[in-house]
């Protein structure tokens, strides 16, 4: 396995490289799917940066972390990374491939005949953007909710089809009895990359309807969908349900 450690405008000491390695190598540990790791300082005026890249055979992770001192940085960084190779291992154990569908559209949610409720509430992590479309590539996910570490806002990283994955971000939000507005921005999944700029297909507007998550939850029971990203009218905010292996229905929202 390749373990690089290198300085982008600063000059990296050996003390600190040694202690970038050393808690490196602690987390590749046994973990053979892993080739190369890279793990880059930067300094700017006051913001001390860490970017960490991960490839591998059916891995492509990208995790970064800035504070005010470098070592914290290194450390949030890692374990940031321990996380998130925890979590591929876990949902490669469990992938499966389930039906595509679509972001909910702002027309009126319509009743199930039965009654389902949610049995699971989440969170949205922080997390970039970039991290966010890696992990959509990578792990093959249909889609990914998140509260975007740049902007505080809530995003949704989603297949497309046809080798796209979309991005959507709050563009204009109003009231209940309007429609949320959110940019889409289309991206060619195989451009997609730890690496360099992220460039985009084009970009479009899509509007998101208003529900309570028992309406969101009823209006994947009724079309059989998997997967329903709406405007939360109970927090006042995007949220996401998506149905469960289990046959129950999970809401992950963002949380104060």
């Amino acid at each position: 396995m390749q373990l690089m450690v290198t300085g982008r405008h600063v000059a990296v000491t050996e003390p600190m490289k040694e202690y970038a390695r050393e808690k490196l190598a602690r987390i590749v540990h046994e973990r053979p799917q892993v080739n190369e790791v890279h793990l880059i300082m930067d300094v700017e005026k006051y913001r001390h940066r860490v970017e960490v890249t991960v490839r591998g055979r059916h891995l492509d992770l990208f995790c970064r972390e800035e504070t005010h001192d470098m070592y914290a940085s290194i450390d949030r960084a890692l374990t940031k990374l321990d996380r998130l190779l925890h979590r591929h291992k876990e949902r490669r154990a469990r992938r499966r491939q389930a039906p595509l569908r679509e972001v909910a559209p702002a027309e009126a949610f319509p009743p199930a005949a039965e009654e389902p409720s949610l049995s699971r509430r989440l969170a949205m992590q922080p997390m970039y953007a970039r991290e966010a479309l890696l992990q959509l590539k990578v792990e093959r996910h249909l889609f990914f909710a998140f509260l975007n570490e740049e902007t505080g806002e809530v995003n949704l990283a989603y297949r497309l089809g046809e080798g796209r994955i979309g991005l959507l971000s709050p563009k204009r939000v109003r009231g209940p009895d309007r429609a949320a507005r959110f940019r889409l921005t289309i991206f060619k999944e195989e451009a997609i990359g730890p690496d360099g700029r992220l460039r985009h297909l084009r970009a479009d507007a899509v509007d998101v309807g208003w529900a309570s998550p028992e309406e969101a939850v009823a209006s994947i029971a009724a079309s059989g969908g998997t997967y329903r990203f709406f405007m939360n009218t109970a927090a006042g905010a995007p949220s996401l349900v998506y149905a469960q292996e289990d046959g129950g229905y999970a809401l992950i929202e963002p949380r104060p």
